[in-house]
């Protein structure tokens, strides 16, 4: 099979799921193009890959020119395309060489071209209809939770989107069920998990015996991540005196916020920001951590959890999206309701208090892992839904 997998950034550190799901396609002898619409990605994540190296893949950059200096030197290398493409009016010319580019791209005998965000897709509107093979889009979380709510237009550019494409990708039946009233046709839905590397994402042959309970949380500096109920929880923990450090993994637009809080409660050193990290740094952040805690306000299935149980960590989550499709609460981690700081603090303090609980819970979710959420699961449903769109 031919597919063309269109992202925005890649290879990127946020997005290690698209490039497993890229990897894993490859492997099983299907020819994949991914397609990098905002030019170059992590040329270190590329390294880490061996994507040079891969057979079956190959990486498009593309170059759109934003301003009149870029579209100079897009036009000595496509003088025809940019020629075929004139406006007088500036935003219709860079808009008809984004779309004629691109339609170009896209229609080069691919079997399934593959958008991995809705929000990407719902900013290629005009161009999704000229693509001749059959179209996937990817619902993952923000731009269909939050967009909604907060853009005028967006509830109608995804019933437009969900028109247009062969097949709508859900990660979660959460998911499923947020985009039905934007879909008029639900039998175009599938629903494929997310899923890790239980092979790389492996427990550590000793567990670690901190003298300080180390808790771990992994995600951008946004909004959707809850970072302010966290410090909320860490202050709960730190005035019973618990003897905690608290890592929290990522880089974002809230850095400067979230050095304010914790500088304002008081949690310096408890708790610590360690930056951006590769998935081998995360791996040992893992490894020696405790716990896991997500406290998002919304996700679709989030693969930092998944990493978490993979490497028989107790996970405490928020209830946000689709993580009761994986957590099982009291079994396999923890689930507390949205916003809930005592409740957090008190399944932390649990795990805390039951070390024995806390490794079998640990264990269970690694046995979920392993059973209903690996790499080649994920792949065997995206290649039979790609053969029945296709049919």
């Amino acid at each position: 099979m031919n597919i063309a997998i269109v992202v925005n950034n890649f290879p990127s550190n946020s997005e290690t799921f698209i490039i497993n799901k890229v990897i894993e396609l490859a492997k099983a002898k299907n020819s994949v193009t991914v397609f990098s619409l905002n030019g170059t990605g992590n040329k270190d994540l590329y390294e880490l890959y061996h994507f040079k190296n891969l057979p079956n893949i190959s990486i498009k950059y593309i170059n759109l020119p934003k301003n009149i200096f870029e579209l100079i030197k897009f036009f000595l290398s496509n003088p025809l395309l940019t020629i075929s493409s004139f406006s007088a009016t500036p935003k219709i010319f860079f808009s008809n060489i984004k779309s004629t580019l691109l339609t170009k791209h896209f229609n080069n005998k691919f079997d399934i071209v593959h958008f991995e965000y809705s929000g990407l897709g719902a900013s290629l509107l005009e161009i999704i209809p000229l693509v001749k093979s059959k179209k996937v889009v990817s619902c993952r979380g923000s731009a269909e939770k939050v967009k909604p709510l907060t853009d005028a237009t967006r509830k109608e550019k995804l019933q437009q989107l969900f028109n247009l494409v062969d097949g709508i990708h859900c990660v979660s039946e959460d998911m499923k069920q947020t985009i039905t009233p934007y879909c008029n046709n639900i039998e175009k839905v599938f629903v494929n998990r997310p899923a890790i590397d239980a092979t790389f994402f492996q427990p550590p042959a000793v567990k670690p015996q901190n003298n300080i309970t180390q808790i771990l949380t992994v995600g951008r500096f946004t909004f959707q991540k809850g970072y302010l109920l966290l410090l909320m929880v860490a202050k709960k923990l730190a005035t019973k005196n618990i003897n905690f450090v608290w890592n929290i993994i990522g880089e974002g637009p809230q850095h400067e916020e979230l050095v304010f809080h914790i500088h304002t409660l008081g949690l310096e050193k408890c708790v610590k920001l360690v930056g951006k990290k590769n998935k081998n740094e995360v791996n040992q952040y893992l490894a020696s951590a405790n716990m896991f805690v997500l406290t998002s306000v919304y996700e679709g299935i989030p693969n930092v959890v998944l990493e978490a149980m993979a490497m028989e960590l107790p996970v405490i989550s928020t209830n946000c999206g689709g993580v009761e499709e994986v957590i099982e609460t009291g079994i396999d981690g923890f689930i507390a309701p949205l916003y809930d700081v005592e409740t957090i603090a008190n399944q932390i303090e649990y795990l805390i208090a039951k070390p024995d609980k806390a490794n079998e819970m640990g264990r269970l979710a690694r046995k979920k892992i392993l059973e209903s959420f690996t790499l080649e699961r994920q792949v065997n449903i995206f290649v039979e839904a790609y053969n029945k769109i296709i049919g």
